[in-house]
């Protein structure tokens, strides 16, 4: 959806979509306080139909200077337009009493289905303009200057063939008997609003579009119903009139708006068997009679339970709610929910960094991951047997390596990028600490994903890979995959293990 404010278009030959590049997926253009000429129009409507996903057109609050003296054979030879929804409010034209009827526009309108033109003095649309509408599903000319005289001419035979839905509130209608005539010769109508027009009267049969459903007649100073209403409506709303009382046989009704009225009495139930709704606020009742609630007896009537025990059932979805957080966390907690999201998104923010520092970026032989538990055989016997080596090993320890004030998983992920290598110190303690349930195993995800010789495990005590935890299913899998340093009770062995460690690091 593009939305363009306060623009005055310049008449050029150059594509509006000149660099961009197909298929395009603007479905939506709003122009907002623009200024239009003749000339402007005529090339927006032809550059407009390059956006082939064009689907809605608005123009809201803005000004033409013309009298609609627009090229339409340069119009229609660009092609056909796929707009099929129209959208104009309150747009003023300077010389509006010289404005021409737009009766070449023909070839253009017969694709649209859905049109607002509201708040813009509209006062007719020629019938040969009319009759080529011929996929209309939708009209909206609220707030404007019709009149019934106009209506004649702008509801013609033949026109609108498609047409579902009419708004005609807010215009200057006088006559209900000879709008209910001219909307007749709508043959798919089923939706009609002719609210806020000042009828006055209503005569006691009217002529209606045979598929009428919803009828809007509130705020038209009507003073009673009659057999003008038709019969197989099924919404009727005759709010804020001047209605004493309704008594209309109306069998197909299932909503009856009565708001704003003076009726001192319900309306029957009799003549209207089928309502489901009713509305009656706003008006002048003070009693109530049995045969005002005539109709289905209390037992033929389905009530659905949260109509007769809301507060029991709101209760109920309440108590169950609870126990679904409840068993949600007993589960989370169970598996380890929480732990595999707070990884997911450490995962997520790491993608976003490069995936391996520069060769000359890298300072360390080594990163050294372990645990707590195990810092007093990597600090003082691993740590000194390796960097007093010759020639010595550089090895990233996170105690005396990591930037202060850095967050954590930065600072892994830093140390791994800069170590050629890194080397796990595996132990009981490093598979069932939280550090490593965290930092450490989102440090081993990233390496593994991309390069499995930079690893290197060193196994201080026997452990066996099925009592790792299933989180650790990277590790479980490496050690199934990969051969691993084993630390020896006897110094001789100790010895041996020394040089295979140096020369896995070197390697």
């Amino acid at each position: 959806w593009l939305e363009v404010r306060e623009i005055k278009l310049l008449v050029e030959k150059k594509s509006l979509v000149q660099n961009s590049t197909p298929p395009f997926r603007i479905q939506k253009v709003t122009f907002k306080e623009a200024f239009f000429t003749d000339e402007t129009i005529t090339q927006a409507i032809v550059l407009l139909k390059k956006i082939t996903s064009l689907k809605e057109l608005e123009a809201i609050n803005c000004e033409l200077e013309g009298q609609g003296r627009w090229d339409t054979k340069k119009i229609t030879s660009s092609g056909q337009s796929f707009v099929e929804t129209v959208v104009i409010i309150k747009v003023t034209i300077e010389n509006f009493h010289l404005f021409l009827d737009l009766s070449s526009m023909e070839s253009q309108i017969n694709k649209l289905k859905r049109l607002t033109i509201a708040s813009s003095n509209v006062f007719m649309v020629p019938c040969s303009l009319a009759r080529h509408f011929s996929s209309l599903l939708y009209l909206d000319f609220h707030d404007n200057l019709l009149v019934n005289k106009r209506l004649d001419e702008t509801i013609c035979e033949g026109s609108w063939p498609s047409l579902q839905t009419l708004n005609l509130s807010q215009n200057s209608l006088k006559s209900l008997e000879e709008t209910a005539k001219y909307t007749s010769r709508l043959p798919k109508l089923n939706n009609l609003d002719i609210s806020q027009n000042n009828f006055g009267e209503i005569p006691d049969m009217c002529e209606w579009p045979e598929n009428l459903k919803y009828l809007n007649l509130s705020s038209t100073q009507i003073p009673k119903v009659t057999n003008c209403i038709p019969p197989r409506l099924e919404v009727l709303d005759v709010s804020a009139n001047n209605l004493k009382e309704f008594g209309l046989q109306l069998p197909f009704l299932k909503e009856l708006y009565l708001t704003r009225n003076q009726l001192k009495t319900l309306p029957g139930a009799a003549p209207i068997p089928n309502l489901v709704s009713l509305s009656v606020r706003r008006n002048k009742l003070n009693s109530f009679s049995k045969e005002e609630f005539e109709g289905a007896q209390v037992g033929t009537v389905h009530l659905s339970l949260m109509e007769c025990q809301r507060s029991l059932v709101v209760s109920l979805i309440c108590v169950l709610v609870f126990l679904v957080i409840l068993l949600l966390v007993a589960v989370g907690y169970k598996y380890h929910v929480v732990w595999y999201l707070r990884m997911t998104w450490a995962w997520l923010q790491a993608k976003r960094k490069p995936r391996r520092a520069p060769p000359k970026d890298v300072c360390y032989d080594a990163f050294v991951s372990y645990s707590e538990n195990d810092s007093d055989w990597v600090e003082n016997t691993m740590v000194r047997e390796l960097e007093q080596a010759c020639p010595p090993f550089r090895l990233c320890l996170h105690k005396r390596d990591f930037v202060p004030g850095k967050w954590i998983v930065d600072n892994i992920i830093d140390s791994i990028e800069k170590s050629r290598k890194t080397l796990f110190v595996l132990s009981e303690h490093f598979v069932q600490s939280e550090w490593c349930k965290y930092e450490l195993d989102f440090s081993h995800f990233r390496l593994f994903d991309e390069n499995n010789d930079a690893a290197i495990l060193v196994l201080l005590e026997p452990i066996q890979s099925k009592a790792i935890p299933k989180r650790f299913c990277k590790l479980r899998k490496i050690m199934n995959t990969k051969t691993y340093l084993e630390w020896p009770a006897g110094e001789e062995q100790q010895q041996v293990f020394w040089e295979n460690l140096k020369g896995a690091l070197k390697s």
